[in-house]
């Protein structure tokens, strides 16, 4: 495929679709610069700029998963963080002119499901097939539908809160804008003229304070379920 036919089949792609490829873009360069400047850090001295950032952000992954986890958490770190970076991003995209890919519901349950699935993988890989399949029969066989339905609506309910939520705040700062765009007192545009101080205040509530707590409350029911999977230590 040329170039010309990436670029037309880039425009036939959904605006959620178009911002989720930029953010992955972006995460995967700033992985590579971060990278880099790590590689290039002196081990002695403290880390400063977006390295002391990163550090921070992967000390709390990191300790979220082992008070929960256990000795075991560090291993799934790595995909938490990325869960934590992706979808953060993806909440507050509306801030630099993107559709928040959060805000589309194909999304945010394609997410569920991939975390689905990294809860059932650390399953059978913690308890083996045999114990794993026998965790559908409990407490007793008859469960077995009830236990199979309740392990699929678990992945679709992490994705369809993370929509409702980040969909909602969307809705809202469209009415608010509508508000504002409407709002005239005679002759005067006053709508215009308060909107630059009224929105940034509503732009940290929805789409920064509240895409925060729903990028932990993913990560943090992800790591639960994960836990949930694993055996009891002695």
């Amino acid at each position: 495929m040329n170039v010309l036919g990436i670029v037309d089949l880039y425009k036939r792609l959904s605006p959620s679709l178009k911002s989720s490829l930029i953010i992955i873009f972006i995460l995967i360069v700033f992985a590579i610069i971060v990278g880099r400047k790590a590689a290039k850090q002196n081990p002695n001295k403290a880390p400063k700029g977006v390295l002391l950032l990163v550090e921070i952000l992967v000390r709390w992954v990191n300790g979220m998963c082992d008070e929960i986890m256990g000795e075991k958490g560090k291993r799934y770190s790595p995909m938490i963080l990325t869960f934590v970076m992706f979808i953060f991003i993806a909440n507050i995209a509306g801030l630099f002119g993107l559709h928040p890919p959060t805000a589309n519901i194909a999304i945010t349950v394609g997410l569920g499901f991939i975390s689905g699935f990294l809860i059932h993988w650390t399953g059978i890989k913690e308890q083996g097939v045999k114990n794993w399949l026998k965790g559908f029969l409990d407490p007793t066989p008859i469960m077995l539908p009830m236990n199979i339905i309740s392990e699929l609506i678990t992945p679709l309910s992490l994705g369809m809160r993370l929509f409702g939520n980040i969909l909602s705040g969307v809705i809202i700062m469209n009415m608010i804008y509508v508000v504002l765009t409407g709002l005239n007192v005679g002759m005067l545009p006053l709508g215009a003229i308060v909107t630059p101080f009224v929105t940034p205040v509503f732009h940290a509530i929805f789409d920064i304070f509240f895409g925060a707590i729903q990028t932990y409350v993913f990560a943090l029911l992800t790591i639960v379920f994960i836990s949930g999977k694993m055996p009891e230590e002695e």
